[in-house]
């Protein structure tokens, strides 16, 4: 009996992790986007293609889509079989709109991705094995990502705020105001997050965690009300943006310049892509502005930075799928 083929496309939104005092907790996705064309049956070895302005390469240890798709087997299959279950090859077409290392939850899309791709495998190679529920997959799903904030906004969609406890993943989505507007300054840098985690202190001042608790539930009232005053209070951060936006991050003239004029800014993420927020009736004029003084800072500094604006995504991840011949 021939093994049967499928195709499964899955499209993954960015996300901006933290937005200032959520650290570690708030995401919020984006309208920009990963997608991935997955084939099975058709291969015996996995293979990848990666489309892109400048598409790099990956080993099979850095394919971050392939190691979840594994992982996902391991927890969620092999367990219910008497030996292990080898995961079902697939080849892979990327298409990466996010930048790398940038900020913008390249990381996650690509974990979100694997793990959909294999939920897919198990329900049509593996009938008899029982699918996890969407509590169990999104906990998984953000324990091997590593930060919540990221991977949950990225299926989920929408503005997030989510944590762990108790062996579980709690997350409540909620929507984002339309009178604010948000646009990206995105660098052409690249900065690892293990490596801007060092960044950061071991221990915090009392007064810094009682800071960023009085903006975190500022956070609320300002979704429910969206009164950009409330934003502008519920941005300021004690715990990571002065460690990791010092005096020696590459955009901070340029951050400087335009907070002067929008509500506020958040780092996305751990950087190097910020997150400028603007009122809606102020943005057609302050974009145009923005986008002077980074094309200004760009020719001056030597760092190619694009000012766009990006709208919240509100569906999270989009899959579609077929059987082939």
């Amino acid at each position: 009996m021939s093994t049967p083929k499928y195709k499964f496309q899955i499209k993954v939104p960015g996300t901006s992790a933290n937005l200032g005092s959520g650290f570690d907790l708030l995401g919020l996705a984006f309208q920009i986007y990963n997608e991935f064309s997955f084939e099975f049956g058709k291969t015996s070895e996995f293979t990848r293609k990666i489309k892109g302005p400048s598409a790099p390469v990956f080993t099979d240890d850095e394919d971050l889509v392939l190691q979840s798709y594994k992982t996902y087997f391991s927890v969620f299959v092999s367990s219910q079989t008497k030996s292990s279950s080898s995961p079902i090859p697939y080849s892979v077409t990327m298409e990466l709109g996010l930048p790398l290392k940038g900020g913008l939850g390249s990381s996650a899309s690509a974990v979100v991705a694997g793990f959909s791709a294999a939920r897919f495998a198990q329900e049509k190679y593996f009938p008899d094995t029982k699918l996890p529920s969407e509590a169990e997959f999104l906990y998984q799903l953000a324990l091997l990502e590593g930060h919540p904030d990221n991977t949950t906004p990225a299926y989920l969609g929408g503005f997030v705020f989510s944590y762990f406890a108790e062996d579980k993943l709690y997350y409540f989505k909620r929507k984002f105001p339309k009178n604010v507007h948000c646009f990206f300054l995105i660098p052409e840098l690249e900065i690892s997050t293990n490596h801007s985690r060092k960044c950061l202190p071991d221990t915090y001042p009392i007064s810094d965690i009682i800071f960023n608790l009085s903006r975190m539930s500022t956070w609320w009232e300002f979704l429910e009300s969206g009164e950009p005053g409330l934003l502008k209070r519920a941005l300021e951060d004690k715990i990571h943006t002065p460690y990791r936006m010092n005096s020696e991050f590459p955009l901070l003239p340029l951050v400087q310049e335009i907070e002067k004029s929008a509500i506020g800014i958040s780092l996305s993420g751990s950087g190097p892509a910020v997150l400028v927020y603007t009122r809606r009736k102020d943005s057609k004029r302050l974009e145009k502005k923005f986008s002077e003084l980074t094309k200004q800072f760009s020719e001056k500094s030597g760092i190619t930075c694009r000012f766009v604006r990006l709208s919240p995504d509100t569906t999270g991840a989009k899959i579609h799928f077929k059987k082939i011949s």
